[in-house]
Parts: C-alpha cells; sequence; structure tokens
C-alpha cells in the first residue's frame, strides 16, 4: 500500500522526504506540501485569501508564482488521488496546522482512501516531553521518523466532522487566528500590545532610537506561542506607524532598508 504524507510547511516536507531516505523505506512513500500560513488572512475564498496575500504579504512576482504553483501542485495531486492510497497528515497544535488539518480533511471526504494523523505535539510528550514547538516544521529528520508510530487513523465520523468544521471555519471573516487549546478568530490588531511591548523592550536592552524592524518581528515571534509569519507582523508595525506610535526611516518597501523608531506616548 503506498502512502502520501501531507504536510502543512516545505521545512516538514524536506525532513520527511529525508527520513524516508535516510531509513531506505520499503514502501511507494510521496510527500506533499500545502505550503500556507492558515493563522493569517481570511479562509472564506480561494479568491479573497489570494487577494489578501497578494495586498498584504508577497513581496513580489515570485512569491506570487510559487504560491500560485503550490497550490495548483496539491490541489492537482489530491484530485488525482487513487482510493488505494493511504493519506498521513503532519500536524501539530497550532492554529496553522489544526486549520490546515481540516482545509484537507474537506478534500478528502469524498474519498475511498484511508487517512491517518499524526499529531507531533500529542507524540513528542513520549517522545521528548521538554521540547515545545509552534509548528511540525521545527522538528528534526530523525525526530518525525519517531513519530511515525503516533499514526492513527480517523474513522468516518471523525473525517466528516473535521471537514464540516473547516466548511464552519470559512463563515468567519477574520484575518486572525489565535491557539487557546482550539481555534479562535480574534481581531487584527489583537496581538499588537506584543508588539508594542517587544519593540519597548528592544529599544531598551539595546539603548538605541532607531531599530531595524527584524529586530522587533523577531523579538514578536519569540513571545508569542503560535506560528506567525514575519510579514504579517511587519504589516501590524506598518498600521502601528500609520497610528503614530513609530516613526519610519528609509525604503519601506524593502523590510532591510529602513529603520522605526519607537514613539513614547
Amino acid at each position: 500500500m503506498a502512502i502520501l504524507h501531507i504536510t502543512f510547511s516545505l521545512s516538514t516536507q524536506g525532513s520527511i522526504k529525508h527520513a524516508i531516505r535516510q531509513h531506505h523505506l520499503q514502501r511507494d512513500e510521496s510527500v506533499l506540501s500545502v505550503n500556507e500560513i492558515f493563522s493569517i488572512g481570511p479562509l472564506s475564498s480561494a479568491e479573497e485569501r489570494k487577494h489578501w496575500l497578494e495586498t498584504y504579504i508577497f513581496r513580489d512576482n515570485e512569491e506570487r508564482k510559487l504560491y500560485e504553483d503550490l497550490q495548483q501542485a496539491w490541489k492537482k495531486k489530491i484530485a488525482g488521488l487513487p482510493c488505494d492510497v493511504d493519506v498521513w497528515v503532519w500536524y501539530s497544535q497550532s492554529t496553522h496546522e489544526e486549520i490546515g488539518l481540516r482545509l484537507i480533511m474537506s478534500e478528502l471526504i469524498n474519498k475511498y482512501s484511508m487517512v491517518y494523523g499524526i499529531d507531533v505535539t500529542e507524540g513528542l510528550k513520549r517522545v521528548q516531553p521538554n521540547l515545545r514547538i509552534r509548528q511540525s516544521g521545527e522538528l528534526s529528520a530523525d525526530l518525525l521518523m519517531k513519530l511515525r508510530s503516533e499514526a492513527k487513523r480517523f474513522s468516518i465520523d471523525e473525517c466528516q466532522q473535521l471537514a464540516k468544521e473547516w466548511e464552519e471555519l470559512k463563515q468567519n471573516h477574520s484575518t486572525l487566528r489565535i491557539w487557546q487549546d482550539g481555534i479562535v478568530h480574534v481581531a487584527e490588531d489583537a496581538l499588537d500590545p506584543i508588539i508594542m511591548g517587544c519593540a519597548e523592550r528592544a529599544h531598551a536592552e539595546l539603548n538605541e532610537e532607531w531599530l531595524i524592524p527584524m529586530r522587533i518581528i523577531g523579538e514578536t515571534l519569540g513571545a508569542i506561542d503560535d506560528y506567525l509569519s514575519e510579514e504579517f507582523v511587519e504589516k501590524r508595525l506598518m498600521t502601528l506607524a500609520k497610528q503614530g506610535l513609530f516613526e519610519l526611516n528609509g525604503d519601506t518597501t524593502d523590510m532591510y532598508s529602513y529603520q522605526l523608531k519607537y514613539v513614547v506616548k
């Protein structure tokens, strides 16, 4: 029986491919990446989501083209999936990958393939209990290999429920979701206090008036127990600057060509 592994990042895809080669597995196994960040952006329709990503996240035509190519690749693969292929979905208990799981289940619900899930967050409690992750892409090929035994088959009822939850997620027009023992829709500015706190702390630690945005973005991503993109945090920084909370200096079309100054109110 062949296996199709589905992941939600290119790094997880690469690590699983490496593990398969390294351990000379005998089964016919392939790995597919649904390379999105589902914690941000609208989910209501593919068109609306693509427009939002093009407006706020993608930096150039190359990123837009990569997104379109990856979208077409995974949708084509699943559309042509034979009924005798086992599907293994790798995910963590994070907004991004839990939403991805539900999307994939909605795509598979009318197929005959058996679907298994590997919850790496749950698996790590037994394999490496002191390790905390934001998403499965942080795990090495060796660790992912150890978690293969955690694969559990979804029942028909579980598949239907997850697919139903995807349809419910699409009904909410939020552009930001966080994980609080479940997927929670929040306002897009919900993380702004964390961003502001990180900016204030970075200024104090470095004792510098102007900071490169990556310093604040890095601090913010480290302070949030979820998986977001650098571009989303930068989008919030630009919004806060328009509100007068930051001053900008330089070319803001390039993350590495401008600086910010936190304005103390």
